[in-house]
């Protein structure tokens, strides 16, 4: 198909499908995410090699300015895409339209300021990289809607092989072009390169094509629906970003060039797995809304598995930092180690603050989830304006506070109502809390008698946090389910491997 008629409602997937969805789901997520972060961490650690603290430092001087604008350019209507139970391909090509338009606006509106933020941060050298930069917000917004089609029909399969070409065109473009000129070029170039393979290859799979502009019925609401996950966009930009800024300013590039290497290194990968995960499940419990039983059922079954999937290992490098910050990025990121171990501590409470986005967007309580964006976004700046103060590390160690602080009302807001209730603070959040915290504290005393180099430290070090993980969880009965699940879930996958290859035999 080409164009479709106006009235004709979007397909999604059929309902009895969705427990099979989500094993799928997440199984290919899971693949999708050993490419992805496996390329972000090699990006990391090799170009950490090639290019000096001043470069990233720029480009993270970029990236505040290009995160707030692509706020507006998305105005949440992706979400809303997603989450809608009945939407026509009319108010789809509405929405295509307004997101060109409004990304397109904000593009020739960053090339014109550039020179002030340039001028802002006394970095000449950013007017350039900025407006070739601001060109990713009008690529991406190209394929936005047809990547919405993907994620809302739940071909998740895709939806992976796209994060995998993405990624890893853009470590490939980055690391060619450090090796021929190492400067913040290469990176610019390489969020180009994956913007460009990313549009390219959802237009490829979705064979649906935009009408002429115009508008539909039903748009407005859906411009609603998308406005609350905007509000909650902005008030978390800030408290994503004021880091950057303040650091940039205050301490100047270099200094923010080691803050990014650390927050890059270990919760950049943590946003990207939850990124996908949001994919899979948002359409998935989206379509549960009848059935609460049901609902509470999918979703703490990948949250128990993201939990032990993810704390130990952050727990393992956070106790371990003067370590894994040599090793990884090399000697002489040495300074970024004080860094590291603070971010990782606020990292022990990112897998378990990021999956509530799930409930509020499948519930369609993105009100509620803007109101809780503005007042967390206020206390992690008034922490970052007080942390600031005193330096790096200390701004770090003020963000990993708040972080911790903020998960208890967080988790009674989403459980005032809904199928998830109260009673699950106790039974699911505060066991896997308990245990991550639990594994960071036993790895801490006990680093400094590890054996070996580094890379055997770092491996004994993870084995024993992911036995300490288990042994904790496993007290509540929760932690027994998720473990019973992870046992399962080895069979069927065992037993898939012997069936395909016996037909490849045959």
């Amino acid at each position: 198909m080409s164009k479709r008629d106006p009235d004709e409602t979007v397909e999604t997937s059929a309902q009895g499908s969705y427990g099979g969805t989500v094993v799928r789901g997440s199984f290919h997520t899971a693949l999708s995410q050993l490419v992805t972060v496996g390329c972000q961490i090699g990006s990391v650690i090799i170009l950490s090699r090639l290019l000096e603290a001043s470069d990233f430092g720029l480009v993270a001087m970029i990236g505040p300015v290009i995160a707030f604008l692509s706020m507006f350019k998305e105005m949440g209507l992706l979400q809303a895409v997603i989450q809608k139970k009945s939407l026509t391909y009319g108010q789809l090509n509405a929405l295509f339209w307004i997101n060109i338009a409004v990304s397109l606006a904000m593009t020739v509106l960053l090339i014109a300021t550039a020179p002030l933020v340039a001028a802002f941060y006394n970095e000449p050298e950013l007017t350039w990289l900025l407006r070739v930069m601001s060109l990713n917000m009008f690529l991406s917004a190209l394929g936005a809607q047809h990547f919405a089609l993907l994620n809302r029909r739940m071909m998740f399969g895709r939806i992976a092989v796209n994060a995998g070409a993405v990624a890893i065109s853009t470590l490939v473009v980055s690391l060619l072009w450090a090796l021929v000129s190492p400067s913040a070029w290469a990176l610019v170039a390489g969020t180009i390169a994956g913007s460009i393979v990313g549009t390219v290859t959802v237009w490829a799979w979705v064979p649906w094509r935009p009408d002429r502009p115009r508008m539909a019925a039903g748009t407005g609401d859906l411009v609603g629906f998308g406005a609350g996950v905007t509000g909650f966009k902005m008030a978390n930009f800030f408290s994503r970003n004021l880091d950057n800024i303040l650091i940039g300013r205050v301490w100047g590039g270099t200094a923010l060039g080691y803050y990014d290497r650390a927050y890059k290194l270990l919760l950049f990968p943590l946003n990207r797995v939850a990124q996908p995960l949001s994919r899979v499940m948002v359409p998935v419990l989206s379509r549960m809304q009848d059935e609460p039983e049901r609902y509470a059922r999918a979703f703490f079954r990948v949250f128990g598995l993201m939990q032990l999937g993810i704390l130990p290992g952050v727990a393992a490098l956070t106790a371990m930092s003067d370590t894994a910050v040599p090793f990884l990025l090399g000697e002489k990121w040495a300074d970024s180690a004080p860094i590291f171990a603070a971010l990782g501590l606020a990292g022990l409470a990112q897998p378990l603050a990021n999956p509530t986005g799930w409930l509020f967007i499948s519930q369609g309580r993105t009100t509620e989830m803007a109101w809780w964006g503005l007042v967390s976004a206020a206390v992690t700046c008034f922490a970052f304006v007080v942390g600031v103060q005193f330096g790096v590390v200390e701004l770090a160690i003020a963000y990993a506070i708040v972080s911790h602080l903020k998960l208890i009302p967080l988790w009674m807001l989403i459980c005032r109502k809904g199928p998830v209730d109260a009673r699950a603070i106790g039974r699911h959040i505060v066991p896997a809390f308990v245990a991550g915290v639990t594994a960071f504290g036993v790895l801490w005393v006990v680093e400094a008698s590890l054996p070996g180099p580094s890379l055997v430290r770092l491996l004994c070090g993870a084995a024993l946090s992911y036995a300490v993980f288990m042994a904790v969880f496993a007290v509540s009965g929760y932690g027994r389910q998720v473990a019973a699940e992870v046992g399962d879930l080895t069979v069927k996958g065992a037993t898939e491997l012997r069936h395909r290859a016996a037909k490849r035999l045959a």
